[in-house]
């Protein structure tokens, strides 16, 4: 697959000029060519022009530890206008907060408990959209109705 678009100035200075959690070390930048997916690790390779969203801070998992954690984004090829280059750069600013959002959201199992679930626990395997908010169902669930009916096969 290859796509051609000019550059993307618009963006670029909406970049540069971007501030966006930086008190909580956040860092937003344009990498050119940048590697997303390594071959062997995904069904292939995917490269270029990509918007770069670095969330440093406590790991979400194990809070007494900090780590940097960089989040790619494709840069579509495209030849928007200003406001649709500031609101696409909007809403992956806000498929990070989801993501984190995901990861945060932790329910204890009893009151009391340190024992927690995360029902919203982002998949970050290969394949999957890091930033796609999933719902854990069985097949029974899927199989009944909205009246709590079960619907046959």
């Amino acid at each position: 697959m290859q796509q051609t678009a000019p550059y993307p100035e618009i963006l670029a200075g909406l970049v540069k000029r971007l501030f966006y959690r930086q008190h909580l070390g956040w860092r937003v930048w344009l990498e050119d060519d940048c590697q997303r997916d390594k071959p062997g690790r995904h069904s292939g390779e995917s490269r270029g022009l990509t918007l770069v969203v670095q969330r440093c801070g406590p790991n979400t998992y194990h809070p007494e530890h900090v780590m940097a954690v960089n989040h790619y984004f494709p840069v579509p090829p495209a030849t928007y206008n200003l406001e649709s280059w500031q609101r696409w750069l909007f809403d992956r600013l806000g498929d990070v907060d989801t993501h984190e959002r995901m990861e945060d959201f932790a329910i204890a199992d009893s009151p009391g408990s340190e024992h927690v679930v995360r029902p919203y626990a982002p998949v970050h395997k290969p394949g999957w959209d890091p930033y796609l908010v999933t719902v854990e169902a069985t097949a029974l669930d899927r199989r009944t109705s909205f009246r709590g009916e079960l619907n046959p096969q």
